[in-house]
């Protein structure tokens, strides 16, 4: 598929389960509808239907016996389902959107199909910039987190937003703490140039930006490798030119936080993110080839599995 070039935070897909997880989600539409204005092209919500709808029947059917479900009694299986479930939670969406301050009008859309998948190819097919999903609190289990680790899982040409488990905290905005973890890379460039757009428009927001490069401390006891001042040099200017890009896009320079750290990237950028008190952290995701090496056990997928109530940008 040809690559089409779409701005950031342009074009938001958001997927819908419930209504708990949506409000958890409304603060960061409310802000990107705020700070993007005219820019902000589409804000879509997408309810797939996956095989849910047919749980209690098959629990009370031996399959052993040879019972096979008729395509009727698999229509009105699925007509029960948006008459109980999908209709009164996309009704209740729709009051919440009406009495929020997103002023763009979403459409709100219902899919057949496995939730991973049809999202994933929506998301491609319609060149959305942004998928912003939202998962539970990991101890009450959720449908989502299985989709939140399906779409991780799929390389997308749009960043990925998580929001935290416990959404955004009550009178604050999600631009007012802001961490980018920085590398270097062309991956964390694009975070930096992401998350300067959003910096920029929400200004008077922004309470501070920590730009967080975490260096290797293996030099502290291998003499034969780099050393530690070589080590916190090549740090500092990756930092530096993060800096520069925020302050260059209009980002108060007073307000940018310069953290230079030792230890196992995911892990450390994990626990400064809880002591700074994060309201959303950026991270780069990698191209196609390295996707699967980068979610498994890499700087993202650390933060995946234990940054659970920081809401992460993942940006690609």
């Amino acid at each position: 598929m040809k690559d089409v070039t779409i701005s950031p935070l342009s074009r938001l897909l958001i997927p819908v389960k419930n209504i708990d997880l949506f409000r958890n989600t409304l603060p960061f539409l409310e802000m990107a509808a705020r700070i993007m204005k005219e820019d902000l092209e589409r804000i879509d919500l997408l309810h797939v239907v996956g095989g849910s709808f047919l749980t209690e029947h098959l629990n009370n059917i031996d399959i052993r016996a040879g019972h096979v479900l008729s395509s009727e009694v698999m229509q009105r299986l699925r007509d029960r389902h948006h008459q109980e479930l999908v209709r009164p939670l996309l009704a209740d969406i729709q009051a919440l959107l009406d009495s929020s301050k997103v002023t763009l009008r979403g459409k709100i859309r219902v899919e057949d199909g496995d939730p991973v998948k049809k999202l994933c190819s929506v998301c491609e097919d319609e060149h959305y910039s942004t998928l912003v999903v939202s998962r539970r609190k990991k101890d009450e289990g959720s449908e989502m987190d299985t989709v939140v680790s399906g779409v991780l899982h799929h390389y997308l040409n749009a960043s990925v937003y998580v929001i935290g488990e416990n959404g955004f905290p009550a009178g604050r905005s999600p631009a007012a703490r802001i961490m980018i973890g920085v590398d270097g890379s062309q991956a964390s460039h694009r975070a930096v140039r992401e998350a300067a757009l959003l910096l920029s428009r929400a200004a008077s927001e922004v309470e501070e930006v920590a730009l967080v490069n975490v260096r290797d401390p293996s030099c502290f006891f291998d003499d034969s490798g780099t050393n530690c001042q070589e080590a916190s040099e090549t740090g500092f200017n990756c930092i530096r030119d993060a800096e520069r890009v925020l302050v260059e896009a209009g980002v108060d320079a007073a307000k940018i936080v310069p953290m230079l750290l030792f230890g196992r990237p995911g892990e450390t950028l994990t626990t400064y993110a809880s002591s700074f008190d994060a309201t959303i952290c950026f991270i780069g995701r990698r191209d196609r080839s390295n996707i699967a090496r980068v979610l498994l056990g890499s700087v993202c997928g650390d933060m995946i599995n234990h940054c659970r109530k920081t809401t992460l940008a993942l940006v690609s």
